[in-house]
């Protein structure tokens, strides 16, 4: 297993469609642990293929549970890896809830985000084996996050035009700080 490199907006990758992953190989479980390390080593919940330049359709996800007073339940979804390849979303529920999303591709960026509260979507893991998981609250948004990334919809397109220029303005002060270019 290996940290790969996450990829920060404006890259194109990051709004570029992925393709369907049709052979699962050993390059496909090498790349799915892979990106479980990756969003573990940089305290993501969620992580998208091409976020590390990989145009695949697949994402990964892992929501530790913390204790908080007046918190959420623990569900059972918590402390759970999930490997989504090829993913449909099958079903979704007319209630829409906003949370506030952040993105390991735009680091120091945070805002709220409207999306459905339940899901179901249909989907392959590593091996190739179909599975179909109904989502609800945390799980929910990020799965549509993530399956937003492999469409290649960063999440700044989900913010109005003003909250999105602040963001652009954002990322971009934080290149200038840290000096990296993209």
């Amino acid at each position: 297993m290996g940290v790969l490199k996450i990829v920060e907006w404006p890259s194109k990758v990051l709004e570029t469609k992925a393709e369907e992953i049709t052979l699962f190989d050993e390059s496909v479980k090498k790349l799915v642990l892979d990106m479980h390390e990756t969003m573990k080593h940089e305290n993501g919940i969620g992580l998208a293929a091409n976020q590390v330049n990989v145009l695949k359709r697949v994402f990964v996800v892992n929501i530790p549970w913390v204790e908080k007073d007046g918190g959420e339940e623990k569900q059972d979804w918590h402390d759970k890896a999930f490997t989504f390849i090829n993913p449909v979303i099958t079903k979704i529920s007319n209630e829409k809830v906003s949370y506030q999303e952040g993105c390991l591709s735009f680091p120091e960026v945070y805002d709220f985000v409207g999306r459905h509260e339940r899901v179901t979507v249909e989907a392959f893991n590593e091996k190739g084996e179909s599975f179909s998981l109904e989502a609800s609250g945390l799980l929910s948004i990020c799965i549509q996050h993530e399956l937003d990334h492999i469409d290649g919809i960063v999440f700044i397109k989900r913010m109005s035009r003003l909250k999105a220029k602040l963001a652009r303005s954002k990322i971009n002060k934080y290149h200038l700080r840290h000096k990296t270019n993209v």
